[in-house]
Formats: structure tokens, sequence, C-alpha cells
């Protein structure tokens, strides 16, 4: 506990450089696939094994200069009584002429306090994460004359930090996570500006079933402090286990923004799943279908995810959650 207390003493004094506004990591649907440490620090080295995943994101096929996302992630407890996990992520997120690379790095502490015929473990994370965002505008037309537009590559960096705690009972878990902490930083000019970045993100949900057949239903909300705005996701996954401990799933989410746009549209869509755990290999696929009124694409999102899992630890209980196998 003495490592995770000096951590957040030395992050929390750390004077952040230029901030600009995105707000790192975008929030899909890639957490569903036994990948809940995107989301919260807390989940770094809660595994049994360490894990690395890689994740495409495209959006939009018929629509040129798309977003699309790429992460690769990548945890791991630390000794064979797993108490401390660590924990990575490399990003880069693409939307038209700007984008933001960035790096996360985290550190989790556990509590366990099952009596080893059950899972009841609590966990505290912290993570810092330093982005660069950048915008090009080279291939814009010299002749339109706007003083805004240089005319070359424009890029910042800004650096914040995520804090929460995840809670694992039996099948039932809860995960809470403050996402950009900081709300200050200071700009080219040497002046103090505010950027209030806050994402509040809560998930929760329970894991259950006979031997060979699990059912998990679970829920996420997200709350923007800026804007007021929260989102919603309801899903649903059910495992098969199937020879040799491989797995099997299915699934969906349904998202919703509770705040309307301009044209008092809500935007929603839902999201099937399907994933593959075959040893220590995983493999999982995501389509997102956009049911607003009036979406912008009517094709959906793709997104691709792939995993390996290594330095796995005796097992010294039925881990009841696939987040933590």
């Amino acid at each position: 506990m003495k490592q995770f207390l000096y951590l957040v003493l030395f992050v929390s004094f750390i004077i952040p450089i230029k901030f600009s506004g995105q707000a790192g990591i975008p929030i899909y649907h890639d957490y569903l696939t036994d990948n809940l440490y995107l989301l919260h620090p807390s989940m770094a080295g809660a595994s049994n094994c360490a894990k690395i995943r890689l994740t495409q994101r495209m959006q939009w096929l018929d629509v040129s200069d798309t977003p699309s996302l790429q992460t690769f992630s990548f945890q791991t407890h630390l000794g064979q009584e797993g108490n401390n996990g660590i924990g990575a992520i490399i990003f880069n997120d693409r939307n038209g002429y700007h984008s933001q690379k960035g790096l996360q790095l985290a550190f989790a502490h556990h509590l366990n306090f099952g009596n080893g015929a059950y899972v009841n473990k609590l966990s505290f994370g912290l993570a810092g994460t330093l982005v660069q965002n950048q915008f090009d505008a080279t291939s814009f037309d010299p002749t339109r004359f706007d003083p805004v537009v240089a005319g070359i590559v424009q890029s910042d960096m800004y650096y914040n930090l995520d804090f929460g705690f995840s809670y694992h009972l039996k099948g039932f878990f809860f995960n809470a996570t403050l996402k950009n902490a900081l709300l200050t930083s200071q700009n080219s000019s040497g002046t103090f500006q505010n950027n209030n970045l806050r994402n509040f993100v809560v998930s929760t949900g329970l894991y259950t079933g006979s031997s060979k057949f699990h059912i998990e239903p679970s829920f996420l909300i997200q709350y923007k402090d800026y804007s007021g705005d929260v989102i919603s996701d309801i899903n649903m996954k059910m495992y098969w286990t199937m020879s040799n401990d491989n797995l099997f799933y299915i699934g969906a989410s349904y998202r919703k923004d509770w705040q309307q746009d301009f044209e008092q549209n809500t935007y929603q869509t839902l999201s099937p799943l399907v994933g593959l755990n075959l040893g220590k290999l995983s493999l999982a696929y995501i389509f997102t279908y956009d049911m607003t009124p009036t979406p912008v694409s009517t094709v959906g999102f793709h997104q691709i995810s792939l995993g390996y899992n290594f330095n796995c630890r005796r097992q010294l209980v039925k881990m009841s959650c696939p987040e933590i196998f």
C-alpha cells in the first residue's frame, strides 16, 4: 500500500505541460472484449495472467478521412502474490485533419480478502497520460487567405491523471474511475487556463451460471463534468466453456447519449460482439450500428481486438469474472 501512496503523491505534484481540448483515449466498446484495463487503471495486474491486447477501430468506411483508433495495451501482476500490478497503453486516434497520440502508464495495488474459496478483491489504481495533439493543415488551399490557418502541421502536448478503484466479489464486479483529474495547465503564453476534461466512468455487472454456460449482464455510465453529458451502456454477454477451458462468447451493447444535438436527436448505437479465447490467444470483433435518426453513415463501425496471455500464476481459486482469469 505504501508504494501506491508514494506514487499518488509523486504524480500529484508534477506540473502539467501545455494542455489542449482532447480527452485522451476515446471510450468505445473494447472494454467488453476482456479489456476493462483500458477504462480503469485499478484493473492493471488484477488478472491471473499478464495480458497484451491490440485493437483496431474503423468508422464510417463510406466516408473519406474517417476516424480510426489503434491501441496497444499491456498489463501484468508483480510477483506470485499479485498484490501490485503495472500497465501501459499506447494509442493513436485520428479524426480527419486532427490526430492524437499518447502513452499511459498505470500502477495498481490489490487487497485480497478471500479465504481461498472465492474471489474477494479490492483494487486501487493510478495512471498518468502524456498526449500529443496534432493538426495537419498542409493540404489546405493556400490561395484562400485565412490568418488562423498557417498551412503547417501544428502540435502541442498535455499531461493528465486518472485514478479509481475496483471491487470483485465472486461473480460481482464494480469499477469507478475519474479520468482527466487535472483541471489547470499552463499555455505557451505563460498564463494559466482552465480545461475541465473530467470524465467519471462507473461500470458494474454480474458473471453467473453453470460450469459450461455463463451470462454477464453489465452496465456502464459516463458523466462529462464540463458539459453535464451522461452516456450509458447496457450490456449482455453469454459465455460457453469448451474443451481445455477454451471460451466462446457473444453479446451486445446498447449505448445512449442522453444529451440531444442541435436537431434534437439523441445519439444511440447498438453493438453486437463475438469473441473466442483459445489457450493463450484471444480474438474479438465488434460491429456498431448507429441508430441515431440522422446518422453520419449507414455502414457502421468495425473493431477487431487481438490478445495474448502469458506469465500466468498458479490459480489458487476458480476466478469468477473473465477479466481476472
